[in-house]
């Protein structure tokens, strides 16, 4: 039985050519020969020691399932935790051990078969999982992932070391780690060693962690996911100040075009009534637009109260004389 692994994400070994009529290899690497009974990384951690045999590895890694899983990027580890997503490529179905380490045959999916046959990915990780006692002894293999970044030594092809993404302890194994307590030292025990003040603090940041940890719906045992998710929120909140800000440059912009608009359509208005010969002295013209910008039904009420200027015209002029429809009859007669 595994007690208390942590892990190590451990980025590994070109992926081994298809076989004839494969569209890719059936059987893949994931552990090579122990050299002294040690495995070195490319980037300085470890070296990962093999304490017994690696059928023992093999063993412990099927202990808790019939299949293991292989994601892309070790996203079980890192992207999970977040709530986001980490699909399965493939899946180990079998171990062997070899001369030169572990292998892993493997039932990959049409998407996993189609990045490694495009190749898209050119590297397989296995996620070791490691004593937490002395943070070196290789335990299980806990899984597998698509990289394209190779690390450990005495492999077939070795490239630029991928960044250290070997899960911290928990804050309390750190916390019994510093103070020279056993990993599994109760918090009483943790508490009787410090100062009061030092006690207290230590109380007050892991209620912090506890708490943050909570907010980003990640565990709290997990300091690396917690910071991921933090990363995370803050790319959001920028994002959405971005918005926000845009947001309101288009409303101003939306502001500004609504009153072109409708400043338009009342100068349209006013402009057609003049033109109809309503009675609107040009002084009052700029009156009426603005009146009919905020109350156009107002506006229009008050310039139909207007006279049109024909009527106006009709009525200046003087009404005939009998003198004059005598004339006019006289005429009409005579012609």
């Amino acid at each position: 039985m595994i007690q208390q692994p942590i892990l190590a994400l451990m980025s590994a070994m070109d992926l081994p050519p298809a076989q004839d009529g494969q569209t890719v290899a059936a059987w893949i690497h994931l552990l090579p020969k122990p050299v002294n009974g040690q495995i070195e990384t490319a980037d300085g951690r470890g070296p990962y020691q093999v304490v017994g045999s690696l059928d023992e590895i093999i063993a412990a890694s099927f202990e808790r399932t019939d299949k293991i899983e292989i994601d892309i990027n070790h996203a079980t580890y890192i992207a999970a935790p977040l709530g986001m997503r980490s699909d399965a490529v493939g899946w180990i179905i079998e171990m062997e051990a070899r001369d030169d380490g572990i292998w892993g045959r493997v039932e990959w999916t049409k998407e996993g078969a189609g990045l490694v046959s495009d190749k898209a990915y050119r590297a397989i990780s296995p996620v070791l999982m490691i004593s937490a006692a002395d943070k070196k002894t290789i335990q299980a293999i806990g899984n597998a992932s698509l990289v394209n970044r190779p690390n450990l030594r005495g492999l077939t092809v070795l490239n630029q070391a991928a960044p250290n993404q070997e899960n911290p302890m928990s804050f309390m194994v750190q916390v019994c780690e510093r103070l020279g307590l056993k990993p599994d030292a109760s918090e009483a025990d943790i508490l009787a060693v410090l100062p009061a003040t030092t006690a207290v603090a230590v109380v007050a940041l892991q209620s912090a962690m506890a708490e943050i940890a909570a907010t980003f719906g990640v565990e709290v045992s997990n300091p690396l996911a917690i910071v991921a998710a933090a990363k995370v929120n803050a790319t959001q909140a920028d994002t959405l100040a971005a918005l926000q800000a845009e947001n309101a440059t288009l409303r101003a912009q939306n502001s500004g075009a609504e009153l072109a608009n409708a400043r338009a359509a009342s100068e349209a208005y006013v402009d057609g009534q003049v033109a109809a010969k309503r009675g609107i002295r040009a002084q009052d013209r700029e009156w009426f637009i603005t009146l009919h910008m905020t109350q156009p039904e107002v506006a229009r009420r008050s310039i139909k109260a207007l006279p049109m200027l024909a009527d106006i015209g009709k009525a200046a002029q003087k009404p005939p004389t009998a003198d004059t429809l005598a004339s006019l009859n006289a005429e009409e007669l005579q012609a």
